[in-house]
């Protein structure tokens, strides 16, 4: 790998402090980008920016605690899509339509999606307690957002019933996400005749899934009973 000759000097002030902490989270992006998550370690996201590893413990303590805050960013930016997306003025706001548009959101987001997937068994795994309040805190914060974004364009569901549905949808995210089977060899046995019918569409499953959950809210809101027999 080709060595940064970049030389940074000790940030001093709360200015330089949070510039800094922003290179190492656009690095960190950049190379969870070209060499998978698997990769990005501690010292590997020390030599993208061009420090030391020690040096990178005063801004943050671990690589979990890198990849949480860099979570945190790409949610902010499919927030601002999906408002834009949900406010154009001639957008059709049928359960339907908003179903197919918010699963396009989340497939253009394709970071955001591969760290929700990875929040629970390998991002929290290296934190303490505080830090995972704190993460779980600031990832509601953007879950409320979602869900004052989505009650003005379906207006007959809940407040509540809105946050329900943000949360079940980031849900179904972190486990459809790891079934796109990118992978050459996992691409390559899904092309056996009984394995074919396994291949996932992700956009497309996860748009029918949020429509069936958006569904499901409005119903139980509306004490709607099903026909059983």
């Amino acid at each position: 790998m080709k060595e940064k000759s970049k030389t940074y000097q000790r940030a001093r002030t709360a200015e330089h402090f949070a510039e800094r902490e922003k290179t190492i989270l656009t690095s960190t992006r950049i190379l969870m980008d070209r060499e998978g998550i698997e990769n990005t370690s501690l010292s590997a996201v020390a030599r993208e920016v061009g420090l030391a590893k020690s040096s990178l413990y005063r801004y943050y303590e671990s690589r979990e605690q890198i990849l949480v805050a860099l979570l945190h960013e790409e949610a902010d930016l499919m927030i601002a899509d999906f408002k834009k997306s949900l406010s154009e003025p001639k957008r059709k706001q049928d359960l339907i339509s908003i179903a197919k548009l918010w699963a396009k959101v989340c497939f253009a987001h394709p970071r955001l999606c591969l760290l929700v997937s990875q929040l629970s068994p390998i991002l929290e795994h290296n934190l303490s307690t505080q830090r995972i309040v704190e993460a779980k805190l600031q990832f509601l914060q953007r879950h409320h957002q979602m869900a004052k974004i989505l009650g003005a364009a379906l207006p007959h569901i809940s407040e509540a019933g809105a946050l329900v549905a943000v949360q079940y949808v980031f849900t179904i995210v972190a486990g459809l996400w790891p079934m796109k089977a990118e992978r050459k060899h996992a691409l390559a046995a899904l092309e056996h005749p009984e394995l074919a019918h396994l291949k996932t569409n992700f956009e497309d499953t996860l748009a029918s899934a949020i429509e069936l959950c958006l569904l499901g809210i409005l119903a139980k809101e509306q004490n709607w009973e099903p026909v059983l027999e």
